[in-house]
């Protein structure tokens, strides 16, 4: 019984925890990593991407933690999760998925 009720009351924390997810592929020019965070922009419109996290199939493809990579254009495929804080305050959070270096012809 005791047992049923701790899953249920986890099941119930998490659901409130992480709303949605959504997977969007997207071309994006590398900037950088900066304290574990790696940051893409949009070419045209400047829009920056703050990704915390990346997938350890996708992390294998490049590393870049190589500042060589600055300035390069990625496919990059990500997945966003909406959360909400201790405070009850949403927040996104992007995780990279995929991803694939776009060389220049």
């Amino acid at each position: 019984m005791i047992k049923t009720v701790a899953i249920s009351v986890f099941f119930l924390v998490t659901s409130f925890l992480k709303t949605s997810q959504d997977q969007i592929t997207i071309t994006l020019v590398y900037e950088g990593l900066d304290d574990g965070v790696y940051y893409f922009s949009e070419d045209q419109d400047f829009n920056t991407y703050a990704f915390k996290f990346i997938d350890e199939e996708a992390s294998k493809k490049y590393d870049l933690s190589n500042k060589k990579l600055i300035g390069s254009s990625f496919k990059v495929t990500y997945e966003t999760a909406q959360l909400m804080d201790e405070e009850n305050e949403p927040y996104e959070e992007l995780t990279i998925k995929d991803i694939s270096k776009i060389e220049k012809k």
